[in-house]
């Protein structure tokens, strides 16, 4: 495969255009940012996200062009509303992903677009577009860091590079200011050992909050002057990164039903499946194995005290599927993580490594449970998870998504007016109108 460099990235953040490429290409951008919009409404009923949100409130109030997704028509400067914007947005972990970057590259991007495109008065065709150059660079970049590194880090260290390259197209940057931007937004961006937060789960999670804030930052500086030192495509003799135009990412992404890390996914999937099918006592279950990948087994919490703690379990929310046949919002509040029936059944959950399924990650990310109840085994054979590429979300069921996740904050009528002026020659103001009143 040819190798590609920082010049060629350049060259893709000022040429690229949606209106040349396929519609499908179109569609998946306009499907990443309706569902970013809803998780980032959701995410601001979050316990956390209100510390950030008071920061950008105390930091960023003056001269405010960029909303706040919280409802509350608030707005801020657009450094602080992307900060606070793409924190929530990951907060829920229900934001979109790309397995082989294994990250959220909507959720880094989305956010600082969409402040910078509102603080321009831009139309949604100019959003649409960086957040499509976007998205491809940033998971480019992870590749290519993952490649060069041979270590795993989160969305924020990547992503950057993405937010940098989405605000560089819309304020029309020069070749070399772009070259500068996504320079100093790899240079700057946030390290986000993973593991570490899959291992010990704090607010800090992907990293997302932190690398799109980088991502703007590092282009309003490239602007004004602030040189970088190349990037990671200068680096990457590997061919491991497809050229631009030869692969559209975006639309390789999935989507997720449930608000955990999306290894645990298939898992809840089959838990449900099986709960639905079988008719199974939750009360009878005696040891619930899980069989997947080795990554995955690592989510070991099993008496989360927190949201993010509930996130990165894999116990948890297979008990709390099994036991009340969801795994929703509603499944991060207290009460629900302090349920004695929940908690007996998540130290009831033995994770293990499946040699198969570890060798198909992470192209598939799968998982079979077994359900013993002392007098009956219960086999979900190997599931994969809804909103997986091969297994896409029908367009009812991310509808019913989204207005699941932005209810009480606003109507449910939002979702399909949000969908409709994605698709129509309006400005970014009228686009987001819902959230700034």
């Amino acid at each position: 495969m040819d190798t590609i460099d920082t010049t060629d990235a350049v060259t893709f953040v000022h040429s690229a255009s949606l209106r040349e490429l396929p519609l499908s290409v179109e569609r998946a951008v306009r499907i990443r940012v309706l569902d970013t919009l809803a998780a980032m409404t959701a995410g601001y009923r979050q316990d956390g996200v209100d510390i950030v949100r008071q920061y950008a409130l105390d930091r960023f109030g003056g001269n405010s062009t960029a909303t706040l997704f919280d409802g509350s028509g608030t707005s801020v400067r657009s450094e602080g509303a992307t900060l606070a914007n793409a924190t929530a947005a990951n907060a829920l972990d229900i934001d979109d992903g790309h397995r082989e970057v294994k990250g959220h590259p909507a959720a880094v991007v989305v956010p600082a677009a969409l402040a910078t495109a509102e603080s321009a008065n831009a139309t949604v065709e100019t959003l649409l577009d960086a957040v499509y150059v976007g998205y491809e660079v940033g998971v480019r970049a992870g590749l290519a860091m993952h490649e060069i590194d041979g270590v795993y880090t989160g969305t924020g260290s990547w992503g950057a590079v993405g937010a940098g390259a989405a605000v560089a197209r819309i304020r029309e940057f020069s070749p070399e200011q772009t070259a500068h931007a996504l320079g100093v937004a790899e240079y700057h961006a946030p390290r986000t050992p993973i593991m570490r937060g899959v291992e010990r789960p704090g607010m800090t999670k992907d990293g997302i909050g932190w690398g799109s804030y980088v991502g703007i930052v590092s282009a309003h500086l490239a602007k004004s002057g602030f040189t970088g030192s190349g990037t990671v495509f200068d680096e990457d003799d590997t061919g491991s990164v497809a050229p631009f135009g030869d692969v559209h990412h975006v639309t390789e992404a999935y989507l997720k039903p449930y608000p955990c890390c999306r290894w645990v996914q298939p898992g809840v999937a089959a838990a449900l499946s099986l709960m639905k099918t079988a008719n199974i006592d939750s009360t009878a279950i005696e040891t619930v194995r899980v069989h997947t990948f080795e990554e995955a087994t690592h989510l070991k919490t099993r008496n989360p005290e927190t949201p993010e703690e509930a996130q990165y379990s894999y116990p948890f929310p297979i008990a709390a599927a099994l036991v009340r046949e969801q795994f929703t919002q509603a499944e991060h509040a207290s009460d629900v993580l302090s349920d004695p029936d929940i908690l007996a059944l998540s130290d009831a959950v033995e994770l293990h490594v499946d040699e198969t399924l570890d060798g198909r990650f992470p192209g598939e990310c799968l998982a079979r449970l077994e359900l013993d109840t002392g007098s009956e085994t219960y086999d979900s054979k190997v599931t994969r998870p809804p909103g997986a590429r091969e297994q896409p979300l029908a367009a009812d069921v991310r509808r019913e998504k989204a207005r699941r996740l932005v209810t009480p904050t606003l109507p449910m009528s939002v979702v399909e007016r949000t969908e409709q002026r994605l698709c129509d020659s309006v400005s970014v103001g009228t686009l987001l109108s819902p959230w700034r009143t």
